[in-house]
């Protein structure tokens, strides 16, 4: 009976955490979205997607360059598209009353070695205006 009784316990512990978790991201906390990748957003009806990678000129590991470079983003907020920069202007865009930052692009290049637009992940940050 007491196997039975720690089973039970354990068993809604499992059930109750499933419940609760969330992996949708929240409004005003880093995230990370996968290319081609779509999410909702705080459950608001908002979703983003990560359309896009047009540029990616960053200085690579293992080479010394003159500037840093850029990575650029096309994303989908709901409709409406936004690019974004990880070193040039706009890093931020304000689109339907909600400010979308791009944080970062990865992986970061490495010398002689190519990345797939498959692996690239933008960290991003949307809160509402």
């Amino acid at each position: 009976m007491y196997k039975l009784a720690c089973l039970f316990v354990l068993f809604s512990m499992i059930s109750c955490q499933s419940i609760t978790s969330s992996d949708d991201p929240q409004l005003g906390e880093e995230f990370e979205l996968g290319f081609g990748e779509q999410v909702s957003l705080d459950n608001r009806g908002l979703s983003i997607e990560f359309k896009d990678l047009l540029e990616d000129s960053r200085c690579p590991e293992g080479v010394t360059c003159v500037w840093a470079g850029n990575a650029q983003v096309a994303l989908l907020l709901n409709d409406s598209q936004a690019t974004l920069n990880t070193y040039l202007e706009p890093q931020e865009m304000t689109i339907s009353g909600y400010r979308i930052e791009l944080i970062s692009v990865s992986p970061y290049p490495v010398y002689e070695q190519d990345i797939a637009k498959e692996d690239y992940v933008a960290k991003l940050v949307v809160a509402k205006n």
